[in-house]
């Protein structure tokens, strides 16, 4: 086995679709530390948006949490390194996107700011997100008028809109600061029993994503990508699947995502992160 590193997505890769890891998973992780290599989610959650899972893996050391702007102790929630906006540019972002009948999200780094959430803009908050909020103890604060002041230390500016309406405020996004962030857009977590589904657009400082947060891992284990195997199944997973040595998607993935893995594993509902690992270790891939 040629890998010392093991990124691992959490939503519909690690996680069943009821949003719990399944035995045959946590066993294989198990076996995958036990045979040396660091196991670290990957996700777009924050830390304490991961802990309702993470909490029952054993063994965890970092995580690249926030889609890579943050990389923090599993155990603890501290902050080894983040990336943030410009205040400049965070509030260019809101200053596009306050007038949307959605809130803007602005994502902060709760070790300097003391909260996570700041909620502001003039649309309405969606049930979707009141029910995150509540589901995983985010810390929100809400401000109507924000200034580059207010800003800095910020991670990432979000929208939860419906999925017809994505495509569009993207497209906006970057026609308005071309090559100056990091965005796209994909299915959110869908609060029980929705009456329509949702989608998420997330925008990041330039150069942020999946895999700048684990190449910073790699780094400090003196380690080449080619000594890096990734498991993801969403459009934000692709730059790490694109460059580590080892690049495996999920059956259920979107296609784009499977389109730059090597290999497909089974999906989330069939253990597929236990069939990746099974097949890491045993050298056939």
């Amino acid at each position: 086995m040629n890998y010392r590193l093991l990124g691992i997505d959490l939503d519909g890769t690690l996680l069943c679709p009821q949003g719990e890891i399944s035995r045959d998973n946590l066993d294989a992780i198990g076996d995958a530390q036990d045979a040396g290599l660091t196991v670290v989610p990957c996700t777009g959650r924050s830390w304490r948006e991961s802990r309702l899972v993470l909490d029952h893996v054993p063994g965890l050391g970092v995580g690249v949490y926030v889609t890579g702007s943050t990389i923090a102790d599993t155990a603890t929630g501290q902050t080894r390194h983040f990336t943030a906006f410009e205040p400049d540019t965070a509030a260019g972002l809101i200053d596009l996107l306050k007038d949307e009948p959605e809130a803007v999200l602005a994502f902060r780094e709760h070790n300097r700011v003391g909260h996570e959430y700041l909620v502001t803009g003039n649309g309405e908050l969606t049930d979707n997100s009141k029910w995150w909020f509540k589901y995983t103890g985010a810390i929100v604060k809400t401000q109507h008028d924000v200034t580059p002041g207010d800003l800095e230390h910020t991670l990432r500016i979000s929208m939860v809109a419906t999925g017809s309406r994505t495509p569009d405020l993207l497209q906006k996004v970057n026609e308005r600061f071309p090559g100056q962030v990091e965005a796209h857009g994909f299915a959110a977590i869908q609060s029980p029993n929705p009456d329509k589904a949702v989608h998420i657009l997330e925008v990041f400082p330039p150069g942020v994503d999946k895999w700048h947060g684990l190449t910073r891992v790699a780094d400090d284990m003196g380690l080449s990508a080619s000594q890096v195997a990734v498991i993801g199944d969403e459009i934000n997973d692709i730059a790490m699947l694109q460059a580590a040595g080892c690049a495996i998607a999920m059956e259920n993935g979107a296609d784009a995502a499977k389109q730059h893995a090597a290999y497909v594993t089974k999906p989330n509902h069939d253990h597929g992160v236990a069939h990746a690992i099974r097949q890491i270790l045993d050298g056939n891939w």
